[in-house]
């Protein structure tokens, strides 16, 4: 008999074993993806966006006309890399800001779009050359001829983790610059061209 009791027994620790074991693990994997959410969001800081460095002129999705230049920076966004599997990657650091632009020479002289041309300057004085990776078609580096107006293209720069607020600084002739307010969301982890609206 005394036997019987410690076989029932055993079967109803078992039966209450189980529930907490089960109530363990599922703590367990709450926490870690509490953690892990919570290290996501420290990448981002809490609070409106600090205010983006020097004088602005405009703000995407605005074109501003200026002695012979039309630019409209159309669209942007952030990732942490263009594609998936042999895609292009940002360091661990840092995350890509990439910007759809349009521009128009309505002046005579040819315009610049290389790498000095199209600078993002970041709040710590930093400045930062545009990459030629990411959404195809990618902005030219040459700008169009007098009289004409480039496809919308892709340019893309790598910035540090963090980063909330930048200014594009388009210089297409020594004396002449366009400044444009950058407010990057939160990175996506990967982006491609169906993602965007």
């Amino acid at each position: 008999m005394v036997q019987g009791y410690r076989v029932r027994s055993t079967k109803v620790q078992n039966l209450m074993i189980r529930p907490a074991l089960l109530g363990a693990i599922l703590a367990a994997v709450l926490g870690s993806m509490l953690l892990g959410c919570g290290q996501t969001k420290a990448a981002v800081a809490d609070g409106p966006a600090p205010d983006a460095p020097g004088r602005i002129d405009a703000q995407v999705g605005a074109t501003v006309e200026r002695e012979g230049v039309t630019i409209t920076v159309l669209r942007m966004a952030a990732t942490e890399a263009f594609g998936s599997g042999r895609g292009q990657f940002a360091d661990d650091a840092n995350f890509f800001i990439t910007l759809e632009i349009k521009v128009q020479n309505t002046g005579p002289a040819e315009l610049n779009q290389g790498g000095d041309a199209l600078v993002l300057e970041l709040p710590d004085g930093s400045q930062k050359k545009g990459l030629r990776v990411g959404l195809a078609p990618l902005l030219p580096t040459g700008g169009p001829a007098p009289g004409t107006s480039s496809d919308p293209g892709w340019r893309t720069w790598e910035v540090p983790k963090g980063t909330r607020a930048a200014t594009l600084s388009y210089r297409p002739r020594p004396d002449l610059e366009i400044r444009y307010a950058i407010f990057p969301s939160a990175p996506s982890v990967s982006l491609r061209p169906s993602d965007l609206p």
